[in-house]
């Protein structure tokens, strides 16, 4: 059990910092949800697009570290710790990044209180002024886009 109330979606490019380096914040957040402190939010697209990005990873030199074996064990875990919520039923289109509507539909459908992720198109959402800024505000009141860093400034 989570030993606070935080419920956060966590942007593949975060995962995937977290995994290169564990004394980054990306790193320290992915330590702080394996150890139970954050929930984290999962649905079957963002896994499917984890276990793409992570296996794409595992396929170079550059991670050795990071092999198809260790991706899926860490994907397994996370999914145990996690709310997995199969398909959210929430639908968000999101045109300028299609590719981010996965993320935006399972925080709607997961109460999320963050998403974390480098994203400029994610991030820019709760203060822009576009459709999707107007729609992201008033699906997901007082849902914060924030950095790993940000974040663990937040909570610490």
């Amino acid at each position: 059990m989570p030993t606070s109330s935080l419920r956060l979606v966590v942007d593949t490019n975060v995962l995937l910092r977290g995994f290169r380096g564990e004394n980054s914040a990306a790193g320290k957040v992915l330590e702080a949800i394996l150890n139970r402190k954050f929930l984290i939010l999962l649905s079957k697209p963002v896994m499917s697009e984890y276990r793409f990005v992570l296996g794409q990873m595992a396929a170079t030199a550059r991670f050795a570290a990071l092999t198809p074996r260790v991706v899926e064990a860490a994907l397994e875990r996370l999914q145990f710790l996690s709310e997995y919520i199969r398909i959210p039923t929430s639908h968000f289109e999101y045109q300028r990044d299609p590719r981010d509507e996965k993320f935006i539909e399972l925080a709607i459908a997961g109460r999320a209180t963050q998403i974390l992720s480098f994203d400029k198109d994610l991030l820019e959402l709760p203060y822009g002024h576009t459709d999707a800024a107007n729609r992201f505000r008033q699906r997901l009141p007082g849902v914060e886009v924030v950095r790993p860093r940000e974040f663990m400034e937040i909570v610490l």
